[in-house]
């Protein structure tokens, strides 16, 4: 019978972290500079060391697809990715999803 241990986080997931802590220092640093950003994370590996593939350029045709991304410290390849920011959230986006999620708060 396995042990589980509750309250702690595992090696992969304190490394996880710790890329994403200096993402948002790196975003912070930006903000102060006046520069706003929106950096790709890597679903996988939680990393910002991703490539972006367009249909144009990387795959030898014309189109309007989502660009894919390609993460080089994994190898993980998809469209859709955790995107951090360091713009200010709008009222209207906030406000919109309290109205959706109205029922759900209730409870």
């Amino acid at each position: 019978m396995a042990s589980t241990t509750y309250g702690r986080l595992s090696p992969i997931q304190l490394d996880e972290l710790k890329k994403l802590k200096e993402i948002k220092e790196a975003l912070d640093r930006l903000k102060r500079k006046g520069i706003s950003a929106d950096i790709p994370i890597c679903p996988v590996c939680k990393n910002h060391r991703l490539v972006r593939l367009t249909s144009y350029y990387d795959l030898g045709y014309i189109g309007s697809f989502h660009p894919a991304y390609y993460c080089l410290d994994c190898g993980w390849y998809g469209r859709t990715t955790i995107v951090m920011s360091n713009r200010p959230e709008k009222n209207e986006v906030l406000e919109d999803m309290i109205f959706a999620f109205s029922d759900l708060m209730e409870e």
